[in-house]
């Protein structure tokens, strides 16, 4: 990942072949909630390959923000 400065716009890039994804948005699949008995619908993360990052973000947070990956193989 990499953090381009300018002025007041911050725009963090991901790396050839990678995407990125905020850490805490993982894959969840579909379920029942065991308390409600309700269907809980598949999640599936949302990822880019640039996020526009806000000045109260510190440089030393992002990398406990976001996480880059590898992006799949497409067919």
């Amino acid at each position: 990942m990499t953090l381009i400065e300018r002025g007041d716009l911050r725009l963090l890039l991901s790396d050839e072949g990678k995407h990125i994804r905020e850490i805490n948005d993982v894959y969840v699949p579909e379920h029942i909630d065991e308390e409600t008995g309700n269907l809980i619908p598949e999640h599936v993360p949302y990822y880019a390959e640039m996020i526009f990052i806000g000045k109260q973000v510190k440089d030393g947070d992002i990398n406990s923000i976001y996480i880059e990956e590898l992006k799949p193989i497409e067919d």
